[in-house]
């Protein structure tokens, strides 16, 4: 057989293996996650524990003590596009693996150690791409697992009472009014045109 020949059918059968894996993957990306009560329950426990790493509770509430898990669970399954859906599931389940595969338990049951030890790995594989490389990877795949889960812990921590209350500065009716102010030595008035 001649040389280039093979070389050539070679590139052919490991473009056409690509394809297919891509093919594959847009196929469980796009697809109807199936988000019903029962599945998303079954990673309440994940949730939360994962929620908790990312705000720990220290003098002031945790993600826990918020109680920010059902703003999660609604957020995801209401509020988000499905290729993020899938990410999600799909990320949940690889937190869960990882935390089996390098510590013999649940990410649940970890150490607090542990569990910020897997939080620092998928936050790194999550990160976003620079550029337009990040662009078009947001605009095709969404937003990555991690990325999400930080995204809908720190909204639903800042609108919680707990957080809004005891983790921020909360001002019951924000600001003032003030009559009369002075004004500095060369400081310009506010004008409207």
């Amino acid at each position: 057989m001649n040389r280039r020949k093979a070389i050539g059918s070679l590139l052919l059968l490991s473009g056409a293996g690509a394809a297919t894996w891509a093919g594959l993957r847009f196929r469980s990306l796009y697809s109807t996650p199936a988000l019903d009560k029962l599945q998303l329950d079954a990673y309440r426990e994940l949730i939360t524990e994962l929620a908790e790493t990312i705000i720990p509770a220290t003098d002031t509430p945790g993600a826990k003590a918020a109680g920010i898990t059902p703003f999660i669970i609604r957020m995801v399954t209401d509020c988000t596009p499905k290729k993020e859906q899938n990410r999600f599931i799909e990320g949940l389940e690889e937190v869960d693996t990882y935390a089996r595969t390098h510590y013999k338990k649940a990410f649940a049951r970890c150490t607090a150690e542990q569990q910020e030890a897997v939080a620092a790995h998928f936050e790194k594989r999550d990160r976003p791409y620079k550029g337009i490389a990040g662009k078009i990877s947001h605009k095709v795949l969404g937003d990555s697992f991690f990325v999400i889960m930080k995204k809908y812990t720190v909204i639903g921590y800042c609108t919680s009472m707990e957080g809004a209350t005891h983790g921020l500065a909360y001002d019951y009716v924000p600001g003032h009014y003030t009559g009369s102010v002075l004004l500095k030595p060369g400081q310009r008035a506010w004008a409207t045109e």
